[in-house]
């Protein structure tokens, strides 16, 4: 089956997914940083092994050293039953590689830790190219205020704070140029954190009657 976004080098991705059936497809803590790791641990070309691995020690040693990167990370949104991210296509091909290693590795995490079996997300991740790369930015970041959650009580985990105060992050999965440029072409860190609701409703005001986007 053909995508109908093709992926094209040195643009940018809105990918996003919820669980089958719209269930949860993180119920703890742990479930959210495994996903976390993934996306360092996996977004390179070599082979990596994508059985579980519960081993902390063991999953810190495979996100360390240098390894030729598949995308950028620019940001993200792990809710209880969907994520978001935007993704920069750095090679050809490489947000396909990456988002299928992604699925593949926590769906045989999430079936071996709670006794599971068959498919774990929504069928193929859906990706969107980005024509505001701002508003969709602030759009992923706070995406958890959509759906009435509590970051400070509720299970979620989004880029929000690497943009705005990246000193508190003790270990940062977007990439800090990335993220840099957006911050510049909003104006400054005051105006994005002052203005990314604002920016964030617009982008939702703009995809309110598309079929394709619900999330």
């Amino acid at each position: 089956m053909t995508r109908k976004t093709q992926f094209i080098v040195g643009e940018y991705y809105h990918i996003y997914n919820r669980g089958a059936n719209k269930n949860e497809i993180f119920l703890e803590s742990g479930d959210i940083y495994y996903f976390l790791d993934n996306l360092i641990i996996f977004n390179r070309h070599e082979r990596v092994q994508a059985s579980v691995d519960k081993h902390a020690r063991k999953r810190e040693k495979q996100k360390s050293g240098k390894f030729e990167k598949l995308v950028e990370i620019v940001a993200y949104a792990l809710l209880p039953n969907h994520f978001h991210l935007i993704l920069k296509e750095i090679t050809p091909n490489g947000i396909s590689k990456f988002m299928q290693k992604i699925g593949t590795s926590y769906t045989m995490f999430f079936n071996e830790k709670y006794d599971a079996s068959g498919v774990v997300f929504q069928g193929t991740f859906k990706a969107r190219h980005i024509i505001d790369l701002v508003a969709v930015s602030a759009y992923v970041n706070l995406n958890f205020i959509h759906h009435k959650y509590n970051a400070g009580t509720d299970l979620l985990k989004t880029s929000w704070f690497e943009y705005i105060d990246p000193g508190s992050v003790k270990a940062p999965i977007c990439n800090k140029n990335e993220i840099d440029m957006i911050i510049h072409m909003s104006g400054d860190i005051r105006k994005y954190k002052n203005d990314a609701k604002q920016w964030s409703k617009i982008f939702v005001d703009t995809h309110q009657n598309n079929k394709g986007f619900n999330l």
